[in-house]
């Protein structure tokens, strides 16, 4: 922008401090008649000499230059300053702040991300994996702006609709005693809880990993047997189902009385665009 607003000043602040127009012109990326012809303006429009010429190329700066210089070294500051300023004007952006639980984010936050895109111009948006638990917390205390969960939770200040429908199976192998659980707190965790409780069965070694894919991945291996989403089950992946107490609600959450009339809009596309979602 400086080269476009004023390049007689910029040609002069680098022809000072190189006292070479050749290397003037080298790093303005410009040939070296055109530094003398800048120069030679600028001296007309200024009625002054700037620069006194000798040998080999060889200049120095009038006293005149040297007082100029320090006002058009001021002058660009400021100008790419005001530049700066503009654009991040221009570039501001809302805080959109999404968080999520695991099997949700895996699931259902691409379409979330589709479902915004019209918005992405006017917001910086932030996705946070965490608990069901957490998810609640956050959009209770208007941390984040909209939140999916896994588990049957509610707040007084929070608006839900359900965005689809999933359902836990027991998957994996028995024989070994092995059993993986996610995190108390967490949505699988909620309802892996109430599994243990319910079963005669009882593993011998309960191994906990707060990550989805890395249960599944265990699972895949022969090493054990946990709760997961029939989504999450593969092709020769052994599992049995449980149910209608194990079939479950992904759960879109926000703030009530949200005042932003953008994250409202926001709210309202993401409703529209991905209620009752199969996943």
């Amino acid at each position: 922008m400086r080269k476009i607003v004023n390049p007689l000043f910029e040609t002069f602040v680098t022809l000072y401090e190189t006292k070479n127009f050749t290397k003037a012109g080298e790093l303005l990326f410009i040939s070296q008649p055109t530094v003398t012809v800048r120069i030679k303006k600028l001296e007309e429009e200024l009625g002054v000499s700037l620069f006194y010429r000798g040998f080999n190329q060889e200049i120095t700066p009038t006293p005149a230059a040297s007082v100029l210089y320090k006002s058009a070294v001021r002058y660009l500051r400021e100008w790419e300053q005001l530049q700066a300023d503009l654009l991040k004007r221009e570039l501001a952006r809302s805080p959109f702040k999404i968080a999520t639980s695991q099997s949700a984010g895996t699931k259902i936050l691409p379409s979330v991300l589709k479902a915004i895109e019209p918005f992405l111009d006017k917001i910086d948006v932030n996705v946070i994996m965490t608990d069901s638990e957490t998810v609640l917390s956050m959009i209770d205390n208007h941390t984040a702006h909209f939140g999916i969960i896994e588990k049957p939770l509610a707040s007084d200040s929070i608006d839900a609709f359900e965005i689809s429908k999933d359902e836990l199976v027991l998957a994996g192998d028995l024989s070994n005693g092995v059993f993986f659980r996610r995190e108390y707190g967490s949505g699988v965790g909620y309802f892996t809880s109430k599994f243990l409780k319910e079963r005669e069965w009882k593993p011998r070694h309960i191994i906990q990993i707060n990550n989805n894919d890395v249960i599944v991945a265990q699972i895949k291996a022969g090493l054990g047997a946990s709760l997961i989403s029939k989504s999450f089950v593969e092709e020769g992946m052994p599992y049995v189902t449980l149910g209608e107490k194990y079939k479950r609600k992904f759960t879109g959450i926000y703030f009530s009385e949200e005042k932003n009339p953008l994250i409202k809009a926001i709210i309202d596309e993401i409703k529209d665009k991905i209620k009752l979602l199969k996943v």
